[in-house]
């Protein structure tokens, strides 16, 4: 029997209402692109995406999506307003497998599941196992998560990287925005840029997340979402804060 949790315990979390990606499968390989894609189950948010963004609202499949039939967007924008949510990234260590989420670790604890005597598997908390090891066997995940406001709303948009660089980085900056965003939500950008590592052999695409204003006006109450209609949100130009490495696309299938 399961354990009854007390109602006022439950989670809370924000529905997700689609993911946004920069890669497309290529053969069993992912390939990077210098524009954002969308996917969703939510076939009118892609319509409007592509009406504002560019691009065609397409059927999509994938059998490790949930659900698996949805559409997909590939937009002519390599940059787009979000809204940035507080608390709205998480980096952990992860082990997947074919069959899923092997084990997930913040470095010191790890949840992974032990078979019970009745041959079921349940979830249990133990030590590092890569630290036990001396065996770094699992990848960094970083998980953003924004709204874009100028389409319906149906929950958060997801950015997923395996890389180093979001790992790293984006943890300094989501906590300096927290800092800033005390009073509620900003407003700011989610866009891509070119890059190429030294020596300029490898060319790769990073998105990179901005905020609209700068420190003063956002400490000031001015970046922060209030009640406003669709119309009114504003994009200056932004100052740039963030980027993740090109690696995100390996996540993004």
């Amino acid at each position: 029997m399961s354990r009854i949790v007390p109602v006022q315990d439950f989670g809370r979390r924000m529905v997700e209402h689609g993911r946004i990606r920069l890669g497309i499968k290529a053969g069993k390989a992912m390939k990077s692109i210098d524009t954002f894609r969308f996917t969703s189950p939510d076939q009118v948010a892609i319509e409007q995406l592509a009406e504002q963004f560019g691009g065609k609202c397409v059927p999509w499949s994938d059998p490790k999506a949930s659900p698996s039939n949805q559409f997909e967007v590939i937009t002519d924008a390599r940059e787009i307003p979000v809204w940035i949510l507080p608390g709205g990234l998480s980096v952990t260590y992860e082990m997947w497998s074919g069959g899923g989420c092997v084990r997930r670790c913040d470095g010191v604890e790890c949840e992974t599941s032990t078979r019970t005597y009745d041959a079921d598997y349940e979830p249990v908390m133990v030590p590092c196992i890569c630290d036990r090891d001396g065996k770094l066997a699992c990848r960094p995940y970083t998980r953003m998560s924004v709204v874009i406001p100028s389409i319906r709303f149906g929950g958060s948009w997801r950015l997923e990287s395996k890389g180093w660089n979001a790992a790293e980085e984006l943890p300094g900056m989501a906590d300096m925005i927290n800092q800033l965003q005390q009073s509620g939500t900003l407003r700011g950008r989610l866009r891509l840029e070119q890059r190429q590592s030294q020596g300029g052999r490898r060319k790769f695409v990073v998105p990179t997340l901005a905020i609209d204003l700068s420190a003063e006006q956002i400490l000031s109450g001015a970046g922060v979402v209030t009640p406003m209609t669709i119309d009114s949100v504003k994009t200056d130009e932004p100052l740039a804060l963030s980027s993740v490495d090109d690696e995100i696309v390996d996540a993004l299938s």
